[in-house]
Parts: structure tokens; C-alpha cells; sequence
């Protein structure tokens, strides 16, 4: 089923579909895009991450017109998170000719995602969905650091303990054999 978002002036600025074929969410921004469309519309894409149980993410920035990065901090510290959260870990990007709008993507991007999700940009859409169908077929059920169990750590003996203890216990060893030599 397809989603769309429409602007304040009842535009579609953008459009979010499952692609059960490809077991992803497929989404394309249009135009120049506001701080209120950003947040409407990625959450309706973190919708349809968790209620298709998706673990990819296809985007096209192809069609944004204009600067967006007021929205980064939002993306960064509200929406990623719960994205990863819903199911998101691998994001295809397609960018496209709009300098600001690549530019308000860097910034974004810029921010470490300590390794909770890959993402990828590309020029062509095509491009994109190969190495997003790459991923998906070699790791359809990747494991995120947050989700890994890591075993309980055990305490390494103290070798320099030990070595001083075995002195320790040599040199009273020592004394004694040479208190009964007296």
C-alpha cells in the first residue's frame, strides 16, 4: 500500500511504500520539505519499518529541492534511534542534484551511528537497490551491537600476584632450611 504525506499546501512531498518483494520500505521525498513535513513523514516511514517488519530502508532525495539540516538534530537523536529500534539496519540513499539538500545529507550523516545501522549513498536509484538486495541476501537477520550478548567477563588471574606470592613463599622456604643447617 502506498502512503503519502502532503505538505501545508496540499502537496505530496512524499511518498512511503512496503515493497514485499524486496522486504523494504521504500521512500521518496519531493520538493522542498519543512521541518513538520520531515517529522510527519518519517515517522510514518518508522511505521511501516515496524509493521512490516522490515530491516531496510530504500531512499530517494533525488527530487528534494533546498536545505533540510534543520531537521538533523531531530533525526539524529529522536527519529534514528527509534528507527533502529523498529527494525531498521541497512539505508540505501539515492541522492540527487540539489547541492543544499546533499549538503543538509552530509551533516546528517556526519553523526556516528556507532555501528547500529549501515547506510549507504549512492547517484543512481538503481545503484542503491543493488547493494540494498546485496545486503538483505547475505545477512537477512543482521545483528545489531546493542542486541549482542556479551559474555560475562571473568577475572584474569593477577600474575604479578602470583609471582611476588611465590617469592614471598620461596624466601620463608629459604629461611627455614637455613635456620636448620645453624
Amino acid at each position: 500500500m502506498i502512503h503519502h504525506v502532503n505538505n501545508e499546501f496540499g502537496s505530496v512531498c512524499l511518498i512511503v511504500e512496503y515493497d514485499e518483494k524486496s522486504q523494504w520500505v521504500f521512500y521518496q521525498w519531493k520538493g522542498f520539505i519543512r521541518m513538520q513535513d520531515i517529522k510527519i513523514g518519517y515517522n510514518k516511514i518508522i511505521e511501516q519499518v515496524a509493521e512490516n517488519n522490515a530491516i531496510a530502508v530504500l531512499a530517494d532525495h533525488s527530487q528534494i529541492v533546498g536545505p533540510w539540516n534543520e531537521a538533523n538534530e531531530w533525526l539524529t537523536y529522536d527519529w534514528t534511534p527509534r528507527a533502529i529500534q523498529a527494525g531498521v539496519f541497512y539505508w540505501a540513499i539515492n541522492t540527487g542534484n540539489d547541492l543544499f539538500s546533499n549538503i543538509s545529507l552530509e551533516m546528517f550523516l556526519s553523526k556516528d551511528s556507532n555501528g547500529k545501522y549501515k547506510v549507504q549513498v549512492f547517484e543512481q536509484l538503481e545503484d542503491a537497490n543493488k547493494w540494498l538486495s546485496n545486503r538483505i541476501m547475505l545477512d537477512p537477520n543482521p545483528k545489531r551491537p546493542a542486541l549482542i550478548q556479551t559474555p560475562e567477563k571473568k577475572e584474569l588471574p593477577n600474575i604479578a600476584k602470583q609471582i611476588e606470592a611465590n617469592k614471598t613463599k620461596q624466601h620463608k622456604t629459604t629461611e627455614q632450611e637455613n635456620g636448620k643447617r645453624m
